[in-house]
């Protein structure tokens, strides 16, 4: 076999296969090889991912020059296992000032010199432009991250260590709050960021965030992990905010992207109504709240909304609807049974819709006269075996283009009862355990597939006559010749032998 009739991006994946001192080695067998594996495009997107568990036999292949020219570089580091060379090595690369690296991640078992060195010669990266440092114990003399180049910062220490930021162009911080001196550090460049997503394993702290200054903001994420059975309440001194003189109320306005998960249950309306003058708002992520009339009216207040995800929502009141003029994509919440038919949502075209009724005959016809333009349709999370009669109506839905099944179990007579689609062009199925006569019917009903995703899916296969023809993938892809099929980690399982 001659490896030199391969294209580049054939041998960039066998490359990829090679530890890093055997790649080297191959890089000395002709120039073409060389060129692929020092080249820019294949450097941007590798990472050099460096344990030092196996310190004698790893990092004698791990050189000065090699580390300068990688742009992607993760330390998974232990100071019991911290050696002289790979301290000199690091020490010399990131000193001299002639290191490549854009994007950094330090994971940290302990506070030891290989964190000291790294955090002490980021001025010198004058490329770097991402970092992440997760650290199990704290650093005793706290953290300054000085660079003129950085932009995306992400920070999770389990002990408290006060950290400083000398960071003009960092525009986006991803941060764990676990102790007072976190929510310190936000308050400290709020002004400066475009996105904050922060993950409080504590509600004490939760009130800070409504003291910052977000002049610049248009990307809110916030979770809460922890805490979970102590109730959350604002207090009437943390809801002055609210009024208009408040700086996180004036600051809020141009907020465009805000994502609440709260997975403990914790967080009520008057959480929520912090962000009431967000009025800029084009996304809007609430999970795991009651949606109580006081929540729809909130939401109905952002007119200007064209995403909305309620997963994992309950609803409770059915007497308020949905009234967002501009609403393009809608998750709905989890077990919904109404479709909030009271309103026509016709800007809608991307719908994720999840059921727990068994009688499923009337579902896209619900969905049809709901959401007359939809484009493209998930139906994921059914309670119930999504069944023969729930595809019924699929050709109601006269501008579908997309059809993701996902993480439920199908009858295998679920395309039989569906209606000729003409205009679909992709079909997944992603996940589902169902039998593999399913696929039988997807050439003559969908005759103008594109792209066939077939996904993690367990299709099995009930031999009651050995002598019975059945679908395989091969067969499906000989039938739709104009169709792109994938069938990545699906497998067909038979009394005799199985195909994947």
């Amino acid at each position: 076999m001659n490896f030199n009739s391969f294209p580049n991006e054939v041998l960039c994946s066998i490359f990829d296969y090679l530890p890093w001192k055997d790649r080297q080695r191959v890089s000395l067998v002709c120039r073409r090889w060389n060129a692929i594996i020092n080249s820019d495009h294949y450097l941007r997107g590798q990472k050099l991912v460096l344990y030092n568990y196996n310190k004698a036999k790893f990092f004698s292949g791990v050189e000065v020059e090699l580390l300068n020219r990688q742009k992607n570089i993760a330390f998974y580091s232990n100071a019991m296992f911290d050696t002289e060379e790979l301290l000199d090595t690091i020490g010399r690369s990131f000193s001299g000032g002639s290191a490549m690296v854009r994007s950094l991640s330090l994971f940290l078992r302990s506070e030891h010199r290989l964190a000291r060195l790294v955090v002490d010669n980021i001025p010198n990266l004058r490329h770097l432009t991402e970092l992440k440092i997760s650290a199990n114990e704290g650093l005793t003399n706290g953290v300054l991250i000085d660079s003129a180049s950085l932009e995306k910062l992400n920070i999770s220490f389990y002990q408290s260590s006060v950290c400083q930021l000398v960071t003009p162009r960092l525009h986006t911080l991803h941060l764990t709050v676990r102790y007072p001196s976190e929510m310190e550090l936000i308050g400290t460049i709020s002004a400066q960021l475009v996105e904050l997503k922060v993950s409080f394993i504590s509600k004490d702290h939760v009130a800070k965030l409504f003291r910052c200054d977000f002049r610049s903001l248009k990307t809110l994420n916030i979770s809460l992990k922890n805490d979970k059975y102590i109730a959350y309440s604002v207090s009437p001194v943390h809801l002055r905010p609210l009024e208009r003189e408040a700086i996180f109320a004036q600051t809020i306005v141009g907020l465009e992207t805000l994502r609440i998960v709260d997975i403990c249950n914790i967080f009520d309306i008057d959480f929520l109504k912090m962000f009431a003058y967000a009025k800029s708002l084009k996304a809007l992520t609430i999970n795991y709240f009651k949606l109580v009339s006081e929540v729809s009216e909130l939401i109905n207040g952002f007119k200007g909304l064209e995403y909305l995800n309620l997963e994992g929502c309950q609803r409770m009141d059915d007497s308020k609807r949905l009234q967002l003029p501009c609403l393009q994509t809608l998750v709905m919440p989890y077990k919904q049974l109404s479709l909030f038919s009271a309103t026509q949502l016709d800007t809608l075209t991307t719908l994720y819709y999840n059921n727990t009724t068994k009688d499923q005959t009337l579902l896209i016809k619900k969905i049809a006269a709901t959401f007359t333009n939809l484009s493209f349709l998930c139906l994921q999370h059914f309670d119930n075996e999504l069944d023969r009669n729930a595809l019924l109506h699929l050709n109601l839905l006269t501008k579908l283009r997309v059809l993701v099944i996902e993480n439920m179990s199908v009858s295998s007579s679920v395309f039989e009862n569906c209606p000729t689609v003409p205009q679909l062009q992709r079909l997944v199925t992603d996940t589902i355990v169902s039998e593999v006569s399913m696929l039988d019917m997807i050439p003559a009903r969908f005759p103008s597939l594109q792209t066939l995703v077939i996904s993690n899916c367990f299709l099995y296969l009930i031999l009651e006559d050995s002598g019975k023809h059945y679908t395989t993938f091969d067969e499906l892809r000989r039938q739709m010749p104009c169709c792109r099929i994938s069938t990545k980690d699906s497998t067909i399982f038979t009394n005799t032998a199985k195909q994947s």
